[in-house]
């Protein structure tokens, strides 16, 4: 930067690749994905082997708090009818969630490659699940109120508005996906930032960088996964109601 201000180069998108068929393959992101995949199969084989009827434990209770907060949203957006969606959603935000704390662990080396990143800080991610949830919702839309309905939809309140209601619907992935990977991705950028910034300012390095991660991981994370499952909610809700 000019003026004698201190340059920060800032590796936007940089990532552990390999190939595969030809194509460019994001490692660490992919084993941030397994590992989040792992570590939720293994709480939920735990936790079925450790259920009780009597005093919860600690992973039972936290998981009975998730379930009871989701059931509550999905009664009062879409009534009993909408509760065919809750493990979805839940799995959703257990998943993001884990993802996103990825990116508090210490996994940096020399050159700000990050072992484990947030894999919800890459696009390709988000865009699956968005994809993933878009396609579902339009599955329910048409067994719920069949192929004439969902149809008709794009035509109101008014044939006219059939370009917009298409536009419309084609937006919700892309808002859906661009939102979560945005928020999780100028996380990842701050840390960088940070790790570049001189010992001088403020306080030490590492200090900054755990004052940083710890807020990242336990706001900005859970809003992020909250949020994604709050829209996913909300989509489903106008599958089952038809678009009223």
């Amino acid at each position: 930067m000019s003026g004698g201000i201190l340059a920060i180069s800032v590796p936007v998108g940089d990532h552990i690749t390999g190939k595969l068929f030809g194509l460019t393959i994001n490692i660490d992101d992919l084993v941030s994905v397994g590992i989040a995949g792992l570590i939720i199969v293994g709480l939920g084989l735990w936790l079925r082997a450790k259920i009780t009827s009597g005093v919860p434990g600690k992973l039972q209770l936290a998981f009975e708090t998730i379930v009871g907060a989701v059931e509550n949203q999905v009664r009062s957006t879409m009534g009993e009818r909408g509760f065919f969606v809750i493990p979805l959603c839940v799995t959703l935000f257990i998943f993001i969630l884990l993802c996103n704390w990825l990116e508090m662990l210490p996994t940096t080396y020399p050159g700000h490659h990050q072992l484990l990143p947030a894999p919800t800080g890459d696009i390709n991610l988000t865009a699956a699940l968005a994809i993933l949830v878009i396609v579902l919702v339009h599955i329910t839309w048409i067994r719920k109120s069949g192929l004439r309905s969902y149809i008709s939809h794009y035509l109101k309140p008014n044939p006219a508005f059939f370009l917009i209601n298409v536009v419309e619907e084609i937006a919700k992935p892309l808002t859906l996906a661009l939102r979560l990977f945005g928020n999780i991705f100028a996380g990842g950028i701050m840390l960088v930032l940070i790790a570049d910034m001189p010992a001088k300012f403020v306080l030490p390095i590492p200090l900054l960088d755990f004052i940083w991660k710890l807020f990242d991981g336990l706001f900005v994370g859970p809003v992020q996964a909250f949020i994604f499952t709050l829209l996913t909610l909300l989509y489903f809700d106008s599958a089952i109601s038809g678009g009223h």
